[in-house]
């Protein structure tokens, strides 16, 4: 009787090989090897996989031996010889922890080909599926998705002093029951269509009609620091004139306090209306207003 233990890595690498292996020889030996890992019988595994309950017995003993490279075939080009050892994994971390690597390519922009290259050059070893490479990049530390943009003028050593500096001028305000303390910032809505992936019909172009829309608002919101409570109002766009607008009815909202609000470093947020405006000490008498540094927050 042969008895299979999984690791809980040898799991996920089987299903995904069911999943998504182009050979069926792979997806069915990946099959028989979960399915007995439950206790399932050999003359069941046979009559599901339609197989020999001989072939079966060889899959398994065959998987005792060589684990999760015994699941390729040695066909179809698949040049899959073995799995990659517990240290070789270890080490292909490392050089992906690293900063920029042989390939001149700095760490969070490994891509499937380049690790493949490396893995197979490194080890002799090249995987049937694009998806043990994912297990591997996740094994490393690496996730996927979007980076985010950032400009080339950000000083972040300009922005840490100054963050360390607004922190400074408000946490005496954060506890004195005289002052509100907002932050404040901009945004637009708009409705646009957006296409996804589809299983559509092979060698056939699908058509999806969509009409980009140029209806739009803008907001200007506030968030309490101290309460949480958020006040959003609609705007005509970014500019001093909405902006002085908008905060004349912040004031009115609180007529017996001081308001301090931390905003970014938009041209209309120090602009020569808002100045005038605050000189004049009317609405705007109590107002305080703190500005991020250039390019900041994110």
């Amino acid at each position: 009787m042969i008895h299979l233990h999984l690791s809980e890595e040898e799991i996920t690498l089987l299903h995904q090989h069911n999943k998504f292996a182009g050979i069926y020889l792979v997806r069915s030996k990946a099959q028989a090897i979960l399915f007995r890992s439950q206790n399932i019988s050999i003359k069941a595994i046979a009559f599901v996989t339609n197989r020999s309950e001989r072939t079966i017995e060889r899959w398994l003993n065959d998987f005792l031996k060589r684990r999760i490279g015994s699941v390729f075939s040695g066909k179809a080009d698949n040049e899959n010889a073995s799995k990659l050892t517990k240290a070789q994994k270890l080490e292909i971390k490392k050089v992906i922890s690293q900063p920029p690597n042989e390939y001149g390519i700095p760490k969070e922009f490994w891509s499937v080909p380049k690790l493949k290259d490396y893995v197979s050059a490194r080890f002799g070893v090249i995987y049937e599926s694009d998806i043990s490479y994912h297990f591997l990049l996740r094994f490393a530390g690496l996730d996927l998705k979007y980076p985010d943009k950032r400009s080339p003028r950000r000083d972040d050593k300009l922005i840490k002093i100054r963050i360390r500096e607004i922190k400074k001028e408000i946490r005496p305000l954060l506890t004195n029951p005289s002052w509100i303390i907002l932050a404040s910032d901009e945004t637009r809505l708009q409705l646009e269509a957006e296409i996804r992936r589809a299983w559509l019909v092979k060698g056939k172009r699908t058509i999806v009609k969509t009409e980009r829309s140029s209806e739009h608002q803008n907001y200007l919101g506030f968030l309490d620091q101290k309460t949480g409570r958020c006040q959003v109002f609609p705007i005509e766009r970014g500019n001093q004139t909405e902006t002085i607008r908008v905060l004349k009815l912040i004031m009115a909202e609180y007529p017996h306090k001081k308001v301090c609000v931390i905003w970014d470093n938009a041209k209309w947020h120090k602009g020569k209306l808002l100045r005038a405006e605050l000189e004049r000490k009317k609405k705007l008498a109590n107002l305080h207003l703190i500005n991020f540094p250039p390019y900041a927050p994110d």
